[in-house]
């Protein structure tokens, strides 16, 4: 059903189209909704000759020629009628057995009539149907042999994409397809006139969104390795149809499949390119700690150090290296600037100070500023010469420096003190002060200025500082100036920053003990965790105008040297785990390597990405022992009793000991004594509590416990208690040392456990009931076991509204007298 139009300020009447389903078939009716009164007049007009297998209606308007309309879209047909009775059927191949899940309006004229609807069909079709309305008057009277029609329909095939659940025009040509089942949900652009190239589609597609599909349990895993650096992240059980059961979802970037070289007490590494007549892929490093200078080649997986010879200063401190070009380099130490050629290290030429050290130096191209003491000296480096340009000194001692250019070319030194910890931007041109103490609340010493461009539009300048946080400024190109001052805390102790390249994107890398990348997307900064810690520095493998593998980074430990791939630099991140078979239930124990997982029976489908298991495995389902980080199957175990179906499962640790608690249900047909209905059978259930201990990989059983008549809905621990929710209780369990205890029952009235879980020591049952009325759709119990309180709540509501929330009462209730049987 559909309106045809809208009723306006003066109009008191709307035209509605109906799809109407009889004993006789479909039909399409028309007819006028008044408003006021709220009541239906009788059909206009109506046309009955649809397809049968029609499942979908589309409102179309009217013109000045032909009146408002509507199309059915049917199998393999389209056919339109409106109120003056001027059918309209097309046949199109494109829409043979389409059944249309999603549609939406992509261009509307309501002067000339045309409208053209996209369609989504369940199978992954995109149609596009485009109705041009007759704008010539039809002949008077219309007779059955006449060529006019009061409407033309095209259909175009635009592609195939994941099953749409919703489409929505986000722009010009720009479809948004969302996919509720789907692996990924789509954002496209339509193509006017030419196929894609590769997938022969008229669509491009512009953004992937991964989706997950049914979320059934969701847990918070963290690395215990990590717990320091909060690297958390979640694991989904999700709906197995598209071959994936678990789904890790997390927002931090790994460093894939890093090599560590144990090398401690570096603070700072540069990388360099190989030189073209050596015919080998080995990458040279120039390694420095506080007193000294290394250097090392990387050649596939060998890192070793290497004697560079040549007048490379060893014995001191290397505060700078930078290869200008395949013929020169320079290296910054504490007592000269040295112009080296490359690959020999043969001295050009070299620029000494007198009295003072060099503490901090900054290079931007062929420019160099360094400073001593309270003196900046702003220096040239040519092919053979380096040339002095010009000095400026600041009122305290520097301890940050950082040189960096706007968009028209002009640069500028950003300068951090010691004494006042404040931070100034000066104009390299004139060495004249612009911003003096861009940030008045400095308390902390900035150690470490980064100015980054991400993007033609906004450049950002970051200020790290020596207690983890960070200051960032937008840098105003028109005025000169630091603006819009914000902070994040971004680890305990110093920040430094280093830009780099991954995914042809601009990114800066946070060294602390927390590291983290800052990326950009959308003109918003993004802050990722990775997934190392305490890292010094970063060298990125990329060189000046090599950018074959620039995301490769090498990170500086206190310990160690990392090297690996950094991965997609994104705000969340979606690692799909195809294990083969559907989870069901899943249980994390922080303490253990493993995961526990209930699931149905491996490789019971045609293969991994098929909806549908085959007959004779649909009830079966096993217990599987995952490792925590591979998700490869350890050992399984599989009920004795053919009939048990496992239920839910949790982990249990009691007595120093660590168990597997694992319930079941099963379903027992049995004489029906007091009436005979049908088969004079009646349907009971059992259940059992199986606690199951894993040696040598091996899962044994330790004990088992039999619920008559109630099935073992759902299990917790709560301390050295088992808690177990069946079919009309909540039992309590004890461990004696070799096996359980006799449960104590908190009746719950013959309702349906269907949840139970423990945070913080308070525990959750979610009870639901069976039948309440015919109008109230679900009553369910809440029952909230604290260690001080019992709180029962009432949660009612009608389908498609909010549910009610009433408390009936609140009981007091400690830890012992969950033990008790008066409770």
């Amino acid at each position: 059903m559909d309106f045809l139009s809208r009723p306006g300020s003066a109009a008191s009447d709307s035209m509605l189209a109906v799809l109407q389903t009889t004993r006789l078939g479909h039909s399409l009716a028309f007819c006028n909704l008044n408003i006021k009164t709220k009541e239906k007049e009788k059909p206009v007009s109506t046309y009955s000759k649809l397809d049968p297998e029609v499942s979908l209606m589309l409102a179309i308007p009217g013109n000045d020629v032909v009146p408002p309309g509507a199309i059915a879209i049917g199998n393999s047909t389209i056919q339109y009628s409106n109120t003056s009775k001027q059918p309209v059927s097309v046949a199109s191949p494109f829409l043979t057995k389409i059944v249309v899940t999603a549609h939406c309006v992509l261009f509307k004229d309501p002067v000339t009539g045309v409208i053209s609807y996209l369609l989504g069909g369940a199978d992954g079709r995109l149609v596009l149907v485009v109705v041009r309305l007759n704008t010539k008057p039809s002949p008077a009277p219309l007779t059955s042999d006449a060529k006019w029609k009061a409407c033309r329909i095209n259909v175009e095939f635009i592609g195939v994409a994941t099953a749409a659940q919703t489409l929505t025009v986000v722009g010009h040509g720009l479809v948004y397809l969302g996919a509720a089942t789907g692996p990924v949900s789509l954002l496209i652009k339509l193509r006017e006139a030419s196929r894609n190239p590769e997938t022969k589609f008229y669509y491009d597609i512009l953004q992937t969104f991964t989706g997950l599909g049914s979320i059934l349990e969701l847990h918070v895993v963290r690395n215990v390795e990590k717990q320091s650096l909060e690297q958390a992240s979640l694991l989904a059980v999700t709906a197995d149809t598209f071959g994936k059961g678990l789904t890790i979802v997390r927002n931090s970037i790994n460093l894939q499949d890093p090599v560590d070289v144990p090398v401690s007490g570096m603070q700072k590494a540069w990388v360099t390119s190989s030189p073209e007549s050596a015919g080998t892929t080995s990458r040279t490093f120039v390694l420095s700690d506080f007193t000294s200078t290394c250097c090392c080649t990387l050649d596939k997986d060998d890192f070793c150090e290497t004697d560079p010879g040549g007048d490379l200063i060893l014995t001191s401190r290397t505060i700078l290296f930078h290869q200008l070009s395949d013929s020169l380099c320079l290296q910054v130490i504490s007592s000269a600037v040295r112009l080296l050629k490359w690959p020999q290290f043969e001295l050009v030429q070299e620029w000494r100070m007198e009295n003072l050290a060099i503490t901090v130096a900054s290079l931007l191209k062929h420019v160099l500023v360094v400073a001593n003491g309270r003196t900046i000296h702003m220096l040239h480096i040519t092919s053979n010469a380096i040339l002095p340009l010009r000095t400026h000194t600041c009122t305290n001692e520097i301890c940050a420096l950082e040189l960096f250019a706007d968009h028209a070319g002009d640069q500028f030194i950003a300068t951090g003190e010691w004494i006042t910890s404040n931070v100034s931007i000066i104009q390299c041109s004139t060495m004249a002060l612009i911003q003096e103490n861009i940030q008045p609340t400095g308390d902390v010493l900035p150690r470490s200025l980064m100015f980054c461009r991400f993007s033609e539009e906004i450049s950002y300048f970051f200020v790290g500082r020596g207690d983890g946080n960070v200051d960032y400024f937008i840098f105003d190109e028109t005025n000169k100036e630091m603006t819009e001052h914000k902070r994040i805390p971004l680890g305990t102790r110093l920040v430094t920053f280093i830009k780099f390249r991954a995914q042809g994107q601009v990114n800066v890398f946070a060294c602390s003990d927390r590291p983290s990348v800052i990326s950009c997307r959308n003109g918003k900064l993004l802050f990722s965790n990775v997934n190392i810690r305490d890292a010094v520095d970063v060298c990125p493998f990329e060189v000046t105008g090599d950018l074959s593998s620039s995301d490769d980074l090498m990170v500086v430990r206190e310990s160690s040297i990392s090297m690996g791939h950094l991965e997609d630099i994104q705000k969340i991140h979606f690692i799909p785990q195809h294990l083969g078979f559907q989870v069901f239930r899943l249980s994390l124990d922080a303490e253990s390597p493993t995961v526990a997982a209930i699931g149905d029976k491996k490789d019971c489908r045609s293969n991994k990405f098929a909806i549908h298991k085959s007959p004779e495995c649909v009830d079966e389902r096993l217990l599987y022992i995952l490792d925590r980080h591979s998700f490869e199957i350890i050992t399984t175990f599989q009920s004795a009793d053919a009939m048990d179906c496992l239920s839910c499962l949790c982990h249990w640790r009691v007595a120093g000991r660590s168990f597997l608690v694992v319930g079941t249900e099963t379903e027992r047909q049995i004489p029906d004594r007091t009436e005979k209905k049908g088969d004079g059978l009646e349907k009971k259930w059992n259940g059992h509590l199986i606690v199951l201990e894993l040696i040598n990989d091996k899962l044994q059983i330790i004990y088992t416990y039999t619920t008559t008549e109630e099935s073992v809905r759902n299990v917790a621990s709560y301390g050295d208690l088992l808690l177990a929710a069946t079919d009309n209780a909540l039992l309590t369990f004890e461990w004696l040392g070799h096996q359980l205890d006799e449960p104590n029952r908190l009746e719950t009235g013959g309702s349906l456990n269907c949840h139970l879980d423990v945070v913080d020591d308070t525990v959750s049952l979610i009870l639901h009931h069976a039948h309440v009325s015919v109008r109230l759709i679900f009553v369910c119990l809440a029952i909230c076991l604290s260690l001080s309180n019992l709180i029962v709540y009432l949660f009612a509501g009608h389908a498609g509204r909010c549910p009610k929330i009433r408390c009936f009462g609140q009981i007091q209730l400690d830890h012992e007298s969950i033990r008790s049987d008066r409770h």
